[in-house]
């Protein structure tokens, strides 16, 4: 009788932007404030670092 390997699911985050749900594998993250944040893509993390700036001129 032989095994058969069970593929296991990939670890899925959300986006901190948009909350789509995306593999860690594949994620972009960027650390602020001892906080680890991922994004899906170039545009999340863009709009999150024009989200910050703001935030500071407040």
């Amino acid at each position: 009788m032989t095994n058969k390997p069970v593929p296991k699911e990939p670890e899925l985050i959300a986006c901190e932007i948009c909350l789509k749900e995306i593999p860690a594998s594949a994620s972009q993250s960027a650390e602020a404030h001892d906080y680890v944040h991922h994004f899906c893509g170039i545009d999340c993390y863009q709009q999150w670092q024009q989200q910050q700036a703001q935030d500071q001129e407040d």
